[in-house]
């Protein structure tokens, strides 16, 4: 541990930075490599022993707001908690939003707050309010200790590692999340740094093995065999390659296609991955055609609510599978809820030897889904390319971030199959604020090059994730879709009930800021791409040379609704049945999307 300005001889020890130093120190023990620090002047304990440990890497960021999206990222991307640190008062009403989506995406973070000692709350002393559980049920673990005392010693290190151990689900039983640690120093706030407790050795904990039991198998084994069926893989689906493994090998002894959302991790070569789902079942006859019979979820949600309502009508009994017993119901469909180890599980159900479906079930699904490739490739064009340019300009072993409104749905409906990197999105709260800031923690946590693609009114919400960026040599690439405005309202009936006038006042919402200028003012490069041939070419010339650089893509919101609609039309040719008939079903409206 690096002495925090230790000087035997200037006076009494601090007792607030040696607590500080013990905490930080007592994270870096457990696991934790990453601090993102916002200034502020009651912080300061933490901040130095954030500063000055050696094993942590930390980041300093003026926006609190945008540093604890900051964190988000690292913690995606890492699967570690950071530290966050900030200042008393309204600082850490900031950190609201992040927190949100940590805790319903599962993101471990260690949230270090300041605060002011009992003497001053209630007073009118500058910069407080009230901190206590300031995030309600949003975090995983609340605790606050009151200011550090030397006749508490002993339980400082205990502190740290009981916190790790909750934002990491290990202790609490709960899934990965944030803790909040709200933390209050009396003054001074420097001094001398005394001798920390001794370290304690994290435990090693082995991650809890559970299948289903005997009786939950026969169920499940029976419910199945000869079904004609389909497997869901959303996010969380896949956390280490033997859950991919596992899921396949349950598909191929059913005889069932595996419907894969990119953040699943399961969007591979294997015959059995179905990508093109979300355009498919918008043909009317090829959605009636392949209704399946039982469907297996695992993991979170798709984000094509045009294919959620096709399983919803299907009739079809639905089963969950998540590790962490999450299973997102909002259509009230779930016959049956398992949580436990998706290999194990999946791998239990294929050694059970269900009656697989008849062979023409996954041979029409494979036939399906090469007609729709097709056509989306042939048809492929504006926004819909934008995103699938960037998926595939990542470099093995790097990153996409997208963000949420068009870009998560134009990579679920449209996007090319790509192995070999990690896909990450705010679906845990949906929202499009912190994108830029996430991104920017998944490439600091990942040290990977890191694309990501965004919509101009998410990038005007999140300006603040720019700072810094280019003094890190971040090595991100933000691509922007440039449409002056809130593109997905452009699909919403909104747009055809309302005068134009009224519409672009509240949802076009056109911002005529000038984003090249503005991603200068921060000391970034900037780039312009005016069509699809601009776009490769700076993304191949990014890719051999990862920095941190903003590219420009100019997107029309009429134009992009008709591109999706092309596209989807196009699909819908290249499905109909020769000699049927086939109503016209490919608009995208209010019945397909969520705001």
């Amino acid at each position: 541990m690096v002495n925090q300005g230790r000087n035997e001889g200037a006076g009494e020890v601090n007792v607030g930075i040696t607590f500080s130093a013990a905490l930080v120190d007592q994270f870096a023990r457990s696991g934790v490599r990453h601090a993102v620090v916002s200034p502020g002047s009651r912080s300061t304990p933490l901040a130095l022993a954030c500063a000055s440990h050696p094993k942590i890497r930390t980041q300093v960021h003026h926006d609190e707001r945008s540093a604890a999206f900051l964190a988000l990222g690292i913690g995606l991307s890492s699967g570690t908690p950071a530290i966050l640190v900030t200042t008393s008062g309204t600082a850490v009403a900031e950190l609201h939003p992040a927190v949100v989506e940590a805790h319903q995406a599962n993101v471990a973070m260690l949230v270090c707050t300041a605060d002011r000692p009992p003497e001053l709350q209630n007073v009118g002393a500058p910069q407080t309010i009230n901190q206590t559980a300031i995030f309600g049920d949003s975090v995983r673990w609340f605790v606050e200790p009151g200011p550090p005392s030397d006749a508490h010693r002993r339980s400082w290190r205990h502190l740290a590692l009981d916190a790790v151990m909750a934002a990491r689900g290990l202790s609490t039983g709960r899934p990965p999340g944030p803790v909040h640690l709200n933390l209050a120093f009396r003054e001074p706030l420097t001094g001398p740094l005394g001798e920390l407790p001794e370290p304690l050795e994290p435990p090693v904990i082995d991650p809890v093995i559970w299948g289903l039991l005997d009786e939950q198998l026969g169920e499940l084994r029976h419910a199945v065999s000869g079904r004609r069926g389909v497997i869901i893989a959303g996010a969380r689906a896949v956390s280490k390659d033997a859950d991919r493994d596992a899921i396949l090998a349950v598909a191929r002894s059913l005889g069932w296609p595996v419907l894969a959302d990119h953040l699943s991790g399961m969007r591979g070569d294997d015959p059995a991955i179905v990508t093109s789902f979300d355009p498919m079942v918008r043909v009317v006859s090829v959605a009636d055609e392949l209704r399946p019979e039982f469907v297996i979820r695992i993991g979170g949600l798709l984000a094509s609510r045009v294919t959620n309502e096709w399983l919803a009508n299907s009739g079809a009994p639905q089963v969950a599978i998540d590790r962490w017993g999450i299973h997102p119901d909002p259509d009230h469909v779930l016959a049956e809820r398992f949580t436990g180890d998706v290999t194990t599980i999946c791998q239990q159900l294929a050694v059970s030897r269900p009656t697989a479906a008849d062979p023409g079930w996954a041979q029409r699904w494979s036939e399906a889904e090469h007609s729709a490739r097709r056509a989306i490739i042939e048809a492929r064009a504006g926004e819909p390319l934008i995103v699938n340019s960037a998926l595939r300009a990542v470099p093995s072993g790097g990153n996409l971030v997208v963000s949420s409104s068009m870009p998560v749905r134009d990579l679920e409906w449209y996007g090319d199959r790509r192995e070999g990197i990690a896909v990450f999105a705010n679906r845990g709260a949906n929202g499009i604020d912190g994108v830029t800031s996430t991104a920017v923690g998944v490439a600091i946590g990942s040290d990977a090059p890191t694309i990501c693609v965004i919509g101009d009114v998410a990038f005007l919400h999140d300006t603040n994730g720019l700072l810094g960026v280019g003094r890190r040599e971040v090595p991100i690439c933000i691509v922007v879709i440039d449409n002056d405005g809130g593109g997905i309202f452009s699909f919403l009936p909104q747009a055809d009930e309302l005068d134009a006038e009224r519409f672009e006042q509240l949802f076009g919402t056109p911002h005529s800021v000038d984003l090249a200028g503005l991603a200068r003012a921060h000391g970034l490069d900037v780039a312009r791409a005016f069509d699809h041939g601009d776009l490769t070419a700076i993304l191949d010339k990014w890719r051999e040379f990862p920095r941190p650089l903003v590219v420009l893509a100019r997107s029309e919101r009429g134009q992009n609704v008709l591109d999706h609609r092309a596209i989807n039309d196009a699909v819908r040719s290249a499905l109909t049945v020769v000699g049927g008939s086939e109503p016209s079903g490919s608009r995208t409206d209010a019945s397909e999307l969520d705001d």
